[in-house]
């Protein structure tokens, strides 16, 4: 690790528990919404949900079909703005990224009702057509016609995109400079990516997080009929049969700085508890413990996802003490011996909670040994490997083995049947790996 980065994790763990905890608390929340919502009044202003869309998004293509349904079901302007690739800064692994998005929107695009089989990414051309056709549409337009226009870019249909430029379409250069005027609203509002919603200084990403933009249309009454589904409600398939035994395995991916990750732990015992399945845990280092650096919005906009996940969920968060640097490394250098003791997934459990829900410094030589005793494990024995080395190699091959499946964040998952694994990132995709699960363990 460099000097940089040394310092850099020194400030991280002096500064951001208290901002940590004002992001994340709820009554903090509940207070700038008030405020936004008599601003609004004041100035006269509709309720407005700005929509930022990408044509060249998998996740955008599967929201485009749903918007419909989201202007029927709540009373809300909504402002569709186009927009084009996330600013570099924001994406790791730039070379697996699309390849993810790729393969994760067709995936989850059933649970959607959206048939999205398509393998390869839309041509720059179409993008650019498409581009063209959706910019500066109002909002009734938009919505009847951006399905229509996905179909056509994703399926390679040229011509009947060009069917559908007319006189009052932009030309390239002004299309070029509406998207430029876009990008500059959903950088103002700390938006960075396609298919996501802003209102009153919030941000939703995707049909991932529509459902918090519903509860909170729902608390304002704008919802026009309260017995009705969510309109991003997925289709989940009924559990046919669990048998009492498997030769699955589920490799978990966690790292010790990672708030989505410690958010998780709940359904991941669910998942060990409720299956057949082996859970094999492998750790590794932290991304910014990797040189890998965000801006500062998307850390903001990531640690208060990661709150309003956990209340949906019902677990605590948001007393933090990051472990980033030395803590982290004292913790991982015990890693190996206890997991070879079969505890490693109890007691990176156990580090994360006291990180991300106790502010405990899980690097003190105190509250380490407290935890091996407490895991019914000797001491003695332990700190023999406290501060070695050993614990390097076992978490670059973790990474390695995680980066084959395109995944580079945490919590990875990797599902183990024979020759045959499938893999996916975020503790958003917990419930799709139940679906895979119970899809192998009935043969389907």
């Amino acid at each position: 690790m460099s000097i940089i980065s040394s310092i850099r994790n020194v400030i991280a763990r002096a500064v951001m528990p208290k901002v940590f905890q004002n992001w994340s608390d709820p009554d903090i929340l509940k207070r700038k919404r008030e405020e936004s919502e008599k601003l609004r009044q004041k100035e006269g202003r509709p309720h407005e949900v700005f929509y930022f869309h990408e044509i060249a998004d998998p996740y955008s293509y599967i929201t485009a079909h749903i918007l419909s349904k989201f202007k029927e079901e709540y009373e809300v302007e909504l402002v569709p703005l186009i927009v084009g690739e996330p600013p570099t800064t924001t994406i790791h692994e730039p070379s697996m990224y699309r390849n993810y998005c790729l393969a994760d929107g067709i995936r989850i695009a059933p649970f959607y009702g959206v048939n999205f089989t398509n393998k390869k990414l839309p041509k720059n051309k179409l993008i650019s057509l498409a581009q063209r056709i959706l910019c500066n549409l109002d909002e009734e337009t938009f919505i009847s016609l951006s399905v229509q226009v996905y179909q056509y870019v994703w399926s390679g249909n040229e011509e009947a995109l060009n069917t559908l430029i007319n006189d009052k379409t932009p030309s390239i250069q002004e299309t070029s400079q509406i998207i430029s005027n876009n990008e500059e609203k959903r950088s103002a509002v700390e938006a960075y990516m396609g298919s996501t919603f802003s209102y009153e200084g919030e941000l939703y990403w995707g049909v991932d997080r529509l459902n918090h933009l519903e509860d909170r249309l729902k608390e304002l009454g704008l919802k026009k009929d309260l017995n009705a589904t969510l309109v991003s409600e997925r289709k989940r398939s009924k559990v046919e049969k669990i048998p009492k035994e498997s030769n699955l395995k589920l490799e978990f991916y966690p790292s010790l700085n990672s708030p989505y990750t410690s958010i998780c732990l709940e359904r991941i015992k669910a998942i060990k508890t409720n299956y057949p399945i082996e859970v094999v845990t492998r750790p590794v280092l932290p991304m910014l413990m990797r040189n890998m650096t965000i801006p500062n919005y998307k850390a903001k906009y990531i640690f208060k996802d990661s709150a309003r996940e956990a209340r949906r969920y019902g677990v605590p968060f948001g007393k933090v003490m990051s472990p980033l640097g030395k803590p982290a490394e004292r913790a991982y250098s015990l890693f190996p011996w206890v997991d070879h003791q079969g505890k490693g997934f109890e007691y990176i459990c156990s580090l994360m909670i006291s990180a991300f829900r106790k502010a405990e410094a899980i690097g003190k030589k105190s509250y380490l040994k407290a935890l091996i005793e407490d895991l019914d494990l000797d001491w003695l024995e332990a700190k023999k490997h406290l501060d070695s080395d050993d614990w390097k190699e076992v978490l670059e091959n973790n990474r390695l083995t995680m980066y084959e499946g395109d995944c580079w964040g945490v919590p990875s998952f990797r599902i183990i049947d024979g020759k045959d694994s499938f893999t996916t990132w975020g503790q958003d995709r917990i419930w799709l790996l139940e679906e895979e699960i119970i899809k192998r363990l009935n043969n389907l």
